[in-house]
């Protein structure tokens, strides 16, 4: 259930995006909302985007540290991309660049959101890459405000093998990391397509068996 709202948020900021394409020049959007999901959007699209009053009426105005931090994530997977911010963090202009892909990344994701929350955003981009992706996250892997690493590697990574992407497709937990003081380590690897297969999913077929896991951390 967590999983399809998720996925309802994204599509729904492609509609946005693919409702506003026709118009020439640069896309403007207000707010904070959806703000992984406009990045993604804007670099499938090839579009820029600007994106005004982020948190203007709040006692802390502007982008978020792990906002910030998906924005060098994506800078990271493409070549060319460019990123302008006021001095405030309430205005953003973002021109997508080339989805380059490539082995050897790292990416610190920091404390505040899990690695799960930057997966969400890497794995539209990754099949579209010029290079396979194999990437390195650390951080949180297990954290209660997102999904865990766990349930992207056991629901969302089958899910995506019926779309073509099956071959090449990992996401290895080397370490575990909690709050408060992170240090999870996972390793991501995507293989690219030119076009993704069409899916019909219709039967949802019966459980014939559930099972569990818990992590915990020292406090």
């Amino acid at each position: 259930l967590v999983g399809a709202r998720r996925a309802a948020s994204f599509l729904s900021a492609l509609r946005e995006m693919a409702s506003r394409l026709n118009a020439t020049g640069t896309i403007h959007f207000k707010g904070c909302a959806m703000f992984r999901h406009r990045i993604v959007a804007a670099t499938l699209a090839g579009r820029t985007i600007r994106i005004t009053d982020i948190r203007a009426g709040s006692d802390a105005p502007g982008l978020r540290d792990f906002e910030a931090s998906f924005l060098r994530l994506v800078e990271k997977v493409t070549n060319g991309c460019v990123i302008e911010i006021n001095d405030t963090g309430t205005k953003l202009r973002y021109k997508p660049g080339m989805i380059t892909g490539g082995a050897g990344i790292e990416h610190d994701c920091g404390k505040s959101r899990g690695i799960g929350w930057f997966l969400e955003g890497l794995l539209p981009l990754a099949p579209f890459a010029k290079q396979p992706i194999a990437i390195q996250l650390k951080g949180l892997t297990n954290e209660e405000t997102g999904l865990s690493v766990d349930y992207m590697r056991t629901v969302t990574l089958p899910l995506l093998k019926h779309f073509g992407l099956s071959e090449g497709l990992e996401l290895r937990v080397n370490k575990r990391g909690a709050r408060p003081d992170a240090g999870g380590q996972v390793v991501f690897r995507c293989p690219v397509v030119k076009a993704l297969k069409p899916v019909e999913l219709l039967n949802q077929g019966q459980v014939r068996r559930g099972g569990g896991g818990g992590v915990a951390g020292e406090g």
